[in-house]
């Protein structure tokens, strides 16, 4: 005898936490406590007789068993979500636009302010922010994509977006205080990091760029998220690496100053992204040329 499907429940609180990788951001996404997320999961765990989350004091992490369930129960919803689109075309369905987090809330979000009420942009979206990687992307929920990457992206349609250039950057304070720094003692100052990758390039990367010799260690706090260590920077808190997209508002405002060094490109690019097949739809096709319009004025005015 087949088994009794579990209660949606129980398999809505397994997805959220299995895309955002945790209780606690799949409590936030469902509007429920982490307790009853972890409560649902108990009962998914029991019910089907699995252990599907390995629990974490930073986390959890799926096991095998989760991630051969997790496109299955994905599906379900999706396929669940196209059948009652069928039977009622008329309501439309928001699209699900993710983006890196540093990149959705220093150059997205400001960019579409206002841009809801015009009719190049008059969409129904729902915005997120994640870090995708290519061996990421099944666990994440998105219509279209905004990720930092080298452009593969199996079974994806493409679309490169802007490429950044990196540089040191301060506050005027900072500047004030300390004067002109020059290029071969900045690593004398409070430097702000943020986790060096083959993606976002650290100061690490950025000394050996310049012919530079970087200190054994040096010490100050180390962030994973760019805009948290601009966000310091502008504070006054010591010398950030900034990326162009992500900076350019606040050196247009005066809250950041950049110092004088040649600029190292990122090894990466922004890339815009959605399932293949899916880019030929109007809403998505829409949101992808408001996007790309977005960042050739960006480019332009840089």
């Amino acid at each position: 005898m087949a088994q009794r499907p579990p209660p949606t429940p129980m398999l809505q609180a397994f997805v959220s936490a299995a895309q955002t990788g945790s209780f606690a951001r799949a409590a936030s996404e469902l509007n429920l406590t982490a307790s009853a997320i972890s409560h649902q999961i108990a009962g998914l765990e029991d019910w089907w007789g699995v252990q599907l989350f390995e629990r974490h004091s930073r986390g959890v992490k799926l096991t095998a068993a989760a991630q051969a369930l997790l496109p299955v129960a994905e599906g379900f919803f999706k396929e669940l979500d196209a059948v009652l689109h069928s039977l009622n075309p008329g309501k439309s369905q928001p699209l699900y636009l993710s983006c890196t987090s540093s990149l959705c809330s220093t150059w997205l979000i400001p960019r579409m302010h206002g841009s809801h009420a015009q009719a190049s942009f008059n969409l129904d979206l729902v915005l997120t922010s994640a870090d995708m990687s290519s061996a990421s992307l099944s666990a994440h929920q998105y219509d279209v994509a905004v990720v930092m990457g080298y452009g593969d992206y199996p079974d994806h349609y493409v679309e490169p977006l802007m490429r950044d250039a990196v540089f040191p950057v301060c506050s005027p304070a900072f500047q004030r205080l300390h004067g002109d720094i020059a290029l071969a003692d900045i690593a004398r100052y409070p430097l702000i990091h943020r986790v060096d990758d083959q993606v976002c390039p650290g100061w690490e990367s950025w000394f050996a760029f310049q012919g530079l010799a970087a200190p054994p260690y040096h010490h100050g706090p180390r962030f994973p998220d760019s805009s948290l260590a601009i966000s310091l920077a502008v504070k006054g808190g010591g010398i950030a690496l900034g990326r162009t997209a992500l900076v350019y508002d606040a050196l247009k405002e005066g809250a950041l100053v950049a110092l004088k060094a040649p600029v190292m490109m990122s090894p990466a690019a922004y890339y815009i992204i959605c399932r293949s097949g899916r880019q030929s739809e109007p809403d998505i096709a829409r949101l992808i040329d408001w996007l790309k319009a977005q960042a050739d004025e960006f480019v332009r005015e840089v």
